[in-house]
């Protein structure tokens, strides 16, 4: 009974290993994407001033989303930023906010 329960996990576990390795190679790319920004902002270290150049070495890409409402000049507008080699990130005062909202809406409900 042991052995058919031993066989039974060793075939889950051999199952899940190329789904495991894929995500093995995933975050070693991350992992060098994150080095190749580490070393662009070690270049960068002292900007006194904000040029294109340093621009278009940091950001790949900005997006700019329609307002809530629209033709209302204070209306929020969300604007993304995408950095080279890691993408978009949230500020930790923007994840703070979206969690506190799902926490409401999970009292709410």
């Amino acid at each position: 009974m042991l052995s058919v329960d031993y066989n039974d996990e060793q075939k889950e576990l051999e199952a899940s290993i190329p789904e495991l390795q894929k995500e093995i190679g995933t975050l070693k790319n991350e992992c060098t994407n994150v080095q190749k920004f580490l070393d662009i902002v070690r270049k960068y270290v002292c900007v006194q001033e904000l040029t294109p150049e340093v621009l278009r070495t940091f950001i790949s890409k900005i997006v700019v989303h329609e307002r809530e409402k629209k033709h209302s000049q204070t209306s929020p507008q969300q604007i993304d930023i995408y950095f080279r080699y890691i993408g978009t990130f949230a500020l930790p005062s923007e994840i703070n906010q979206a969690e506190e909202k799902t926490h409401d809406e999970r009292r709410t409900a």
